[in-house]
């Protein structure tokens, strides 16, 4: 099975979106400004991402898109993905997170067996991107954008209605055809590198080479640097540096730990590149950021 959309227990997001109660979250995510970057996870519910300012990359699976403005990103669940801001610019997006209870997952009726369950398990898969370009882009944005709406009001009444336009956008998603069947015979480059990318979240404090990367996907250095440069956008050292640093934001903002030891604690054995890094990626020093 191709592991692009099911993903294993490293990469898994630990923050609970959902509950019986209320089977979805809703996140204004702001990029840099509350934490550097979204780096490359996967949860079991359903994303629905809708871009509000600036500009910046996507990564689903082995997709790799730049996002703008009114764009509206549909992620399945289990699906690898990341989001990354444009150099030197901002990226603000509302991200609803919603378990598939709320579309009916939990009933054997055949629209549930026929249409959303094939979602879930990966089988099918909704077409991710939805920009101006789109022909389907005003229905979609417009539902998107009451989805946003009923979300943020967090009431049982709305909830709904909330309900309703899900299967409605799910209803036209099958009859516009933007579904498509997942092919399981290609191992995907995500598929490839994610035993690196898995020991990468686990282990990013420790001292860590491409050599031993390589090996843990049991491929060359060479083979290993170029499938890493396609699945996530960016080199392996690079996505190593934006899991340190957002790991320092954290600590920043959790604890009271000196700047020194925060820097050792998230892999930087020198205090000056941690700064410059830091720097690089967030637009401030790290003593400004806990400030702020």
């Amino acid at each position: 099975m191709n592991d692009t959309l099911i993903a294993s227990q490293g990469n898994k997001e630990q923050r609970q979106h959902s509950s019986s109660l209320i089977p979805y979250s809703i996140y204004d995510c702001q990029i840099p400004d509350s934490f550097p970057n979204v780096p490359m996870h996967w949860h079991s519910e359903f994303e629905i991402d809708y871009i509000l300012q600036g500009k910046g990359d996507f990564i689903c699976g082995d997709e790799h898109f730049p996002v703008n403005p009114g764009d509206v990103i549909v992620i399945s669940p289990n699906m690898l993905h990341a989001a990354y801001p444009s150099p030197n610019r901002k990226l603000n997006y509302i991200a609803f997170v919603f378990h598939a209870s709320m579309l009916g997952i939990e009933s054997n009726d055949r629209s549930s067996t026929h249409c959303i369950r094939p979602l879930v398990t990966g089988q099918l898969r909704v077409t991710m991107k939805y920009d101006t370009s789109h022909p389907d882009y005003s229905v979609i944005h417009s539902l998107a954008e009451t989805i946003v709406n009923c979300a943020n009001k967090n009431n049982a009444y709305d909830d709904l209605l909330l309900k309703s336009i899900l299967l409605q956008l799910f209803w036209y998603f099958e009859k516009n055809d933007n579904l498509s069947s997942f092919q399981y015979d290609d191992i995907s480059y995500s598929s490839l590198i994610r035993p690196a990318l898995e020991y990468m979240t686990y282990y990013y404090m420790d001292s860590i080479t491409i050599n031993e990367l390589a090996a843990k996907c049991s491929i060359s250095s060479s083979h290993f640097m170029n499938s890493f440069k396609k699945a996530v956008g960016c080199s392996a050292i690079e996505f190593l540096t934006h899991l340190r640093i957002k790991a320092a934001c954290t600590a920043l903002t959790d604890t009271t730990e000196d700047i020194s030891t925060i820097s050792y604690n998230c892999g930087f054995n020198n205090l000056s590149n941690f700064n410059k890094q830091f720097k690089k990626i967030t637009g401030i020093s790290p003593r400004d950021y806990r400030k702020r």
